[in-house]
C-alpha cells in the first residue's frame, strides 16, 4: 500500500469550491452558513472527531454569531501522551473577494494535513481548526473565532504548540517580494535571507516569537527535504520586543497571547500579493504546488514527533 501524500488535485477542487464566491457572513450570510456545513462534511469524511463552537461576534447590531469547526484526530500510536497539536486557518472572507488566497488556500492546506495525518501513524492529538469571524467585522476588529477558541481552552489541557496557515497560494516570478520598511532594521536576519534568495516572490514566511522557535527550525528543515524544497522566509521575534502591527494580523495571535507556542505560515498577503481583498483573489492566480508544498511541510513536522 502506497503512503498517503499531499495531492495538488484535492487542494485545486477545495480552493475552487470554496473561492466560487464570497463567504462573508455580513454580505454573504447564505453562502457562509453552506460553507460552514461544508468544512464540517469535509471533516467527518476525513474520518475526524467533529465539533461546532458558536460564539457571539461583540458590537454586532442586530447580534450575529460565528462558528469554529473543529476536527480532532485522536493518537493513534497506542503511546500515552499529553500533547496536542492545533492545526489552524480561517475561512471566512471580507466582503466582495471569493478569498483564494485569503484564505481558501490555507484550509486546503489544513484538509490535506488532515486527511494525510489521519492515514498516518500520529504520537499525539491533532486539533484541526477552521476558525471563522477573522476579518475585521463592523465596529469589532478582527481574530474573533482564533480568540474565542483559545479562551475556551482548559487550563489543564492547552496545547503544546499551534500551526497557522495563512494566505499561502501567491507567488511571482516579476512580484518582488517586499516587508514593512522597519522590519529591515529590526530583523537583519530575516532581511538577510530575503536578500539572499533576490527577493523573489516565490518563498513562504515562517513567523515565530521566542520559545516557538523550536517549531519554526522544524519547519525549516523538513522545508528542505527533496521531495519538498520549498523556500522558507523564517521571521523569529524576541520575546522581549514589543507588540508590532504587522505580525499580529491572523489567528496566531491570540495564542501568543495566552503564552502558547505558535507560528504562522504565509506568503506575506499584501506584501506580495496584488489581489489581496480584492474580488480579483481568484483560484486562477494562485500556485497549488506552493500550497502544497506547505502541507507537506507541516505533514513532515507534525510525523517527526519533534514538536
Amino acid at each position: 500500500m502506497s503512503k498517503p501524500s499531499v495531492s495538488e488535485l484535492q487542494i485545486k477542487r477545495i480552493v475552487e469550491h470554496l473561492a466560487s464566491a464570497p463567504r462573508n457572513s455580513v454580505d454573504n450570510p447564505h453562502r457562509h452558513t453552506a460553507v460552514s456545513r461544508w468544512i464540517s462534511s469535509e471533516f467527518d469524511q476525513i474520518g475526524l472527531d467533529v465539533n461546532h463552537q458558536v460564539f457571539n461576534i461583540p458590537g454586532q447590531n442586530p447580534e450575529r454569531t460565528g462558528t469554529n469547526i473543529i476536527g480532532t484526530l485522536h493518537n493513534s500510536s497506542g503511546v500515552s501522551t499529553t500533547r496536542n497539536i492545533i492545526i489552524g486557518a480561517h475561512y471566512d472572507t471580507v466582503p466582495g473577494s471569493p478569498g483564494a488566497d485569503d484564505n481558501a488556500s490555507g484550509i486546503a492546506a489544513l484538509f490535506e494535513c488532515a486527511r494525510v495525518l489521519k492515514e498516518s501513524k500520529v504520537f499525539t492529538q491533532i486539533t484541526f481548526v477552521a476558525f471563522d469571524a477573522e476579518e475585521v467585522q463592523p465596529h469589532a476588529g478582527g481574530l474573533h473565532g482564533s480568540i474565542h477558541f483559545v479562551s475556551s481552552l482548559p487550563m489543564e489541557k492547552l496545547p503544546s504548540s499551534a500551526i497557522i496557515f495563512e494566505s499561502i497560494g501567491f507567488s511571482s516570478k516579476t512580484i518582488k517580494q517586499r516587508l514593512p520598511g522597519v522590519f529591515r532594521f529590526l530583523f537583519p536576519e530575516a532581511y538577510r535571507t530575503l536578500k539572499n534568495q533576490g527577493f523573489a516572490g516565490n518563498s513562504l514566511l515562517i513567523l515565530s516569537q521566542g520559545k516557538e522557535k523550536e517549531i519554526s527550525d522544524h519547519l525549516e528543515h523538513a522545508a528542505t527535504h527533496p521531495e519538498i524544497l520549498l523556500p522558507v522566509l523564517p521571521l523569529k521575534i524576541p520575546r522581549w520586543m514589543p507588540a508590532i502591527k504587522h505580525t499580529r494580523r491572523s489567528d496566531h495571535a491570540p495564542f501568543w497571547s495566552a503564552n502558547i507556542p505558535a507560528v504562522m505560515i504565509s506568503d506575506t498577503a499584501n506584501f506580495r500579493n496584488p489581489h489581496y481583498h480584492q474580488a480579483t483573489d481568484t483560484p486562477e492566480t494562485l500556485d497549488l504546488l506552493l500550497i502544497k508544498k506547505a502541507a507537506q511541510m507541516v505533514v513532515a513536522t507534525v510525523k517527526s514527533n519533534l514538536i
